[in-house]
């Protein structure tokens, strides 16, 4: 069977490569800035080798706490070498961008990686940011992370790989610079390139709908609520092997599923063991109750997993837990969310003092048993609001693995840093599960194309 490789570009913690992994791609490097990001990708990429020598157990002590990376390393160098060649943490510059094509050569080297077969990952920043630079400079702003995107294109110029995946928000379609449409300045950057690129389904087919290109997640058995600008392009000479690249994105929407099959709040995370507020663990909480019954998303988020990480509960104000009781009873007695005017006028004495009382109208979100997560964002680093947990017994926000849960990682990804990185993290991710779709769509054509 073939191997096909991925270079991930702002990887974060790695949800893209996670997935794409899962659909049997081997990732040639993750580029990241982030310290506790670099730290998690890490760890998985021992996993991942751990895995092929047939010792778990090794990471299974290492998740205890029992031993340290560096126990592994000094076992097994090579396991030392395969993850300082794929992790890269860099800063994407100016001055940064040859020394991340060395490296990603090397690792390639290293790997026995002839080429590059996809791209991923997306500028944290919006193009247009980078096309605007008078604006920019007019407003006195950083100029740093506003060229993201050029070193993106610089790197695809550079390693030509088959297809890219870039994401980004959805809000990218309503933007204008000087009356011209960013989104087709976007494309038109990938058809200029050397070779060009063309992005599935092409902009005409879509123009009068260019909402076609944003996938949600929850149609793709996540259970939340998620929509991201998924764009994805191939080279395309490839049309000439196979002309069938055209339609992995159509392939995509026809496998979406009903709303009537959305997983749930309740699919997710109705079998983790129940935590009050400050209390759990921050890495190895322990192995799973004892239930009779598991949901299917359970059970496939279990395989490989010695029990459960990364589980412990925000510590909060007890004014905050009052309300939290508010809004969680609420939902129950009436069946539809309660807003801060819900609060105000029933539980006056515990309403928090917000002057704009519009921009704070939902603050407070529980995420109910019986439907999709909401979008889990990197803002439930900064507190758990939004992220209420619907068992009032518990009365508390989303713990990491919670959170984790719904975005479709495996309970086997253990998150590294402090918990405030590890919900950042989370946050900004990438469902693993639904890129695990995108990528086995894709395998499937690049093997026509191998064959």
């Amino acid at each position: 069977m073939p191997k096909f490789f991925t270079v991930d570009l702002f990887a974060g913690c790695g949800g893209l490569s996670e997935g794409f992994h899962q659909a049997g791609f081997d990732s040639i490097a993750q580029i990241e800035m982030h310290g506790p990001a670099c730290e998690t990708l890490r760890t998985r990429q021992v996993f991942y080798e751990l895995v092929k020598r047939r010792r778990r157990d090794l990471y299974e002590e290492y998740v205890r706490g029992a031993i340290t990376r560096e126990n592994i390393f000094l076992k097994f160098e090579d396991i030392r070498e395969a993850v300082f060649h794929r992790v890269i943490q860099e800063t994407l510059s100016e001055d940064s961008i040859q020394s991340v094509i060395g490296k990603i050569r090397d690792s390639m080297n290293f790997h026995k990686a002839k080429k590059i077969d996809v791209f991923l990952g997306g500028p944290p920043c919006q193009p247009y940011s980078i096309i605007n630079r008078a604006r920019i400079l007019k407003n006195g702003d950083s100029l740093g992370r506003n060229y993201l995107y050029e070193h993106y294109l610089r790197l695809m110029r550079e390693f030509q790989p088959d297809v890219f995946i870039y994401e980004n928000v959805p809000g990218l379609f309503s933007v204008r610079d000087k009356g011209q449409k960013i989104f087709e300045k976007l494309l038109d950057d990938f058809r200029d390139l050397n070779p060009a690129y063309e992005i599935i389904p092409p902009l005409h087919l879509v123009s009068k709908d260019p909402h076609s290109y944003i996938l949600n997640s929850a149609d793709f058995g996540v259970p939340q609520t998620r929509k991201r600008l998924i764009l994805i392009g191939y080279r395309q000479d490839l049309e000439q092997k196979n002309e069938k690249i055209r339609g992995v994105f159509e392939k995509l929407i026809q496998a979406r599923k009903n709303p009537d099959e959305y997983l749930t709040v309740k699919d997710a995370i109705s079998d983790l063991p129940h935590v009050k507020p400050g209390k759990g663990d921050d890495r190895f909480f322990g192995q799973y109750p004892e239930r009779s019954k598991i949901t299917n998303y359970q059970k496939k988020l279990r395989v490989s997993s010695l029990g459960i990480l990364n589980h412990r509960a925000r510590t909060h104000m007890p004014s905050d837990l009052d309300r939290y009781r508010f809004f969680i009873q609420y939902w129950r007695d009436n069946k539809k969310p309660a807003t801060l005017r819900d609060l105000i006028r029933q539980r006056p004495a515990i309403s928090p003092d917000h002057e704009n009382l519009d921009e704070y109208i939902d603050r407070f979100k529980v995420q109910w048993w019986k439907k999709p997560a909401s979008t889990i964002t990197a803002h439930i680093s900064k507190d758990g609001h939004y992220f209420i947990h619907p068992d009032i017994r518990q009365c508390r926000s989303f713990t990491v693995r919670e959170a984790a849960r719904c975005q479709s990682f495996p309970d086997n990804f253990f998150f590294e840093g402090p918990r405030t990185d590890q919900f950042r993290q989370v946050g900004n991710a990438v469902p693993p599960m639904l890129a695990r779709a995108i990528g086995m769509a894709i395998r499937d054509e690049l093997k026509n194309i191998r064959s």
